[in-house]
Order: C-alpha cells, then structure tokens, then sequence
C-alpha cells in the first residue's frame, strides 16, 4: 500500500532515513517492506538519475543469516542472469540492532508473471515472442534442477516476485530467503503449516509455468 510523501520508518545506519524521499510500495510481503526512492546525484561533475528500491526486513537479521542470504541470491543470480537484478546487500543496524538491507533498481513492474489470473493476458504475448518463452524456460529449468539435486523450491508464493515489466522483459526480483527447503518437511517432527503452504503455492505456480509454455509453443 503506497504512501506519498513519505520516510522509511526505520532507523538504518548507513542511510541518512530523515533526508531520503522515499514511498512504501509493499508493505504484505513475508520477509519485509519495500521502498522506492527515486531523484538524482552528481558523480564526476555530472548529474546521474536514480530509481532504486530499499527492502527492510520485518526482523532482525544475524551475521551468519546475512551470509546465507547473500550467498543464495548470488546463486539465483548465477544461474538466472540478467533475469535476476543486481543488488546490493549491506550489513547495519536497524532501530539499533543488526540486519541488512537490500538495494536493487526499480522495476516497473507491469504482470505477475506467475499468478494464473493474469494467464490471459500473459498466453499471447508469450505465444508472440521467442525471447519470453526463452526466459521463462531458463527459469523453469533452473527452478526444477534446484528441486530436483537440493530440495530447494524457488520462492513464488510471493506477489510479483516473477514479473515481466513494461518492456516485456523477466525479472524475478525477490531478495530475501529466495529458496524454502523441502526437504525439512521430512525433517522436522512438527513442520509449519506455513511452510507447507508456501512450498505447495510455489510448486503450484512452476506448474503453471510449464503449463504457459506447453500451450504457447
């Protein structure tokens, strides 16, 4: 729910919050609230225009939990390339404990791409273009090989954590805990039902995925 007008409502060490435009674009994400700051900067005597996103974990974040991030978002991005934004991870203080936050470009995002209520809209323009049905295979591909080798299933429970902007380009932009683990379902005595939910949700949706590219081939 956005809010014009407005300050990130943390306290983050590394960014001066009280003199950073910014407006909350998310605030019903699992993991944390997204903020767009946009405006500019001179760097070497030139103005240079900037269009970023901060996303603020709900919660604390340790050291060790940092690494994990971080190391699982290079993985994504690895694998998936330019599907995946380039983003900055920063460890600091939030309200005065340890966390991180995360910085990416904007993305104008304009279709969920994995939810099926927008399928469509979405069927003709993949039937259309070899370029989306490439980049949506890449993804599916990646997606099962992760499941398939580690147990690990790519989060798209979320909103738009799969979009196609404006320009009709992929992007999966979710940063934060990017992969749940399935295999803990067996693990774990108790499992939590949420978890349960959201691996059910994700799976559903890659389905759904190759469902988009069978019938647009």
């Amino acid at each position: 729910m956005a809010r014009d007008n407005d300050r990130i409502d943390s306290r983050i060490a590394c960014l001066r919050t009280k003199d950073v435009p910014a407006t909350l674009i998310s605030d019903d994400g699992y993991h944390c609230e997204v903020w767009r700051s946009s405006g500019s900067i001179f760097r070497n005597g030139q103005r240079q225009s900037l269009d970023l996103v901060v996303k603020v974990p709900r919660q604390a974040i340790s050291e060790s939990e940092v690494r994990v991030l971080h190391r699982e978002h290079h993985q994504i991005r690895e694998r998936l390339g330019d599907i995946v934004p380039v983003t900055v991870f920063a460890r600091t203080e939030i309200d005065e404990h340890p966390s991180m936050i995360a910085m990416a470009p904007n993305i104008r995002r304009w279709f969920d791409v994995a939810n099926p209520v927008h399928e469509e809209e979405i069927a003709p323009l993949i039937g259309q273009s070899d370029r989306l049905r490439q980049a949506i295979q890449h993804f599916v591909d990646a997606a099962e090989h992760w499941y398939a080798t580690e147990s690990k299933v790519i989060d798209l429970y979320g909103r738009d954590n799969l979009v196609f902007d404006r320009n009709r380009h992929l992007h999966y932009i979710d940063s934060f805990s990017v992969f749940f683990y399935a295999d803990l379902l067996a693990v774990l005595p108790d499992p939590d039902p949420g978890l349960i939910e959201r691996i059910r949700i994700s799976r559903e949706r890659l389905g759904y995925l190759q469902h988009l590219l069978s019938h647009s081939a």
